[in-house]
């Protein structure tokens, strides 16, 4: 088992920057026609969206699994106090930030969707907007956490076997309870234990002979899914959820063993609680305000709303840092003193 001091990582960092301008960019586009900047089928935006979707949020995942393995449980952790530091971190922003999201839904005209007050109260147990991947993830650390304490990791061979496991569950998810998203936990489940034994378990899963042979399959699997973008092969829904699983695990595989360090989406990544959290505000907000503007080019309603989508939740960061209230509410943590700011300002200019 590898045993490396936990230290920031900015080349991990850049990668975190990376997954959330997928994510964001993800989100612009929207999943349909009748989400976010409501493309047609047709066009480019289109084609980026579905060619990223078995990487985006699986990246998030595993970045995430990366990660805890910095600081993971052990088998003499207490687990409630590792579930009461998850609540706070995770769960209190995501019932403030989803209630604040739900509310402006609600109230300012011109958005997508116009959610029932009546509905409220369910926000919080079942997927709603992108806050279901709080819920998924909290559900995850919960798992993973009881497996640590158990000692199911403590090898590479009791890691394969995990793996398998989550694999073949990942690929029957949608038998899972939707209460808390934890079906989309099982999901995603597989790829934060890929970011975790990348750590962990480095010298035996990170080898050049490895490598090629992911690199391999990983061009073999993408000239696969292009074709099926193209409608050059068909496959069923269910041979598609296993090219796309494989897929994803093979490219974030090269991603984090290949890893670069790139100072912008660096810097993205400090902050990328926070840019999940608040995104939204600013990506809704520019297309609401471009569309009353009567500007409707593509390309520019794309820009303006990614350039407040991943600017907006830092200055707020940025406005709230002091405040420890708010801080806790928002994101879930104490309020930075100056030492820390400027340790912070720091870290971020590489």
């Amino acid at each position: 088992m590898r045993n490396t001091k936990p230290e920031k990582d900015l080349r991990i960092e850049t990668i975190r920057g990376l997954a959330l301008f997928l994510m964001v960019a993800g989100h612009v586009i929207g999943s349909s026609g009748d989400q976010g900047m409501k493309v047609s089928d047709d066009s480019f935006l289109r084609y980026l969206y579905d060619s990223l979707v078995y990487i985006r949020m699986p990246l998030f995942t595993a970045i995430s699994g990366y990660v805890y393995a910095l600081r993971p449980v052990t088998e003499s952790s207490i687990l409630m106090r590792f579930y009461q530091g998850k609540f706070k971190r995770i769960l209190i922003p995501m019932i403030v930030v989803s209630t604040l999201f739900f509310v402006m839904q609600s109230l300012v005209p011109n958005t997508n969707t116009k959610p029932q007050w009546s509905d409220i109260f369910s926000i919080y147990f079942f997927s709603y907007a992108h806050f279901w991947f709080l819920q998924s993830i909290f559900c995850i650390f919960l798992v993973v956490a009881v497996i640590e304490k158990i000692g199911l990791l403590s090898s590479i061979r009791n890691y394969l076997v995990i793996m398998a496991i989550g694999i073949v569950a990942s690929l029957n998810y949608e038998s899972f309870p939707e209460f808390f998203c934890f079906y989309k936990a099982v999901q995603l489940f597989p790829f934060f234990l890929l970011g975790l034994g990348l750590y962990r378990y480095s010298d035996q899963l990170v080898t050049i002979k490895k490598q090629v042979t992911i690199a391999l399959c990983l061009l073999v699997l993408v000239v696969i899914d292009q074709a099926y973008l193209f409608d050059q092969i068909d496959f069923s829904d269910s041979e598609m959820s296993l090219i796309g699983t494989a897929l994803g695990l093979t490219a974030i595989y090269m991603i984090i063993t290949k890893r670069i360090y790139f100072k912008p989406l660096a810097w993205l990544g400090y902050f990328s609680f926070e840019i999940y959290l608040f995104h939204v505000f600013g990506t809704a907000g520019s297309r609401i305000v471009l569309n009353k503007l009567s500007i409707h080019d593509p390309w520019i309603m794309f820009t303006v709303s990614m350039v407040l989508g991943l600017l907006l939740p830092v200055m707020l960061k940025k406005a709230v840092e002091r405040i420890n209230i708010l801080n806790l509410a928002f994101f879930g943590t104490p309020a930075k003193r100056k030492h820390e700011i400027k340790l912070q300002e720091k870290v971020s200019l590489g």
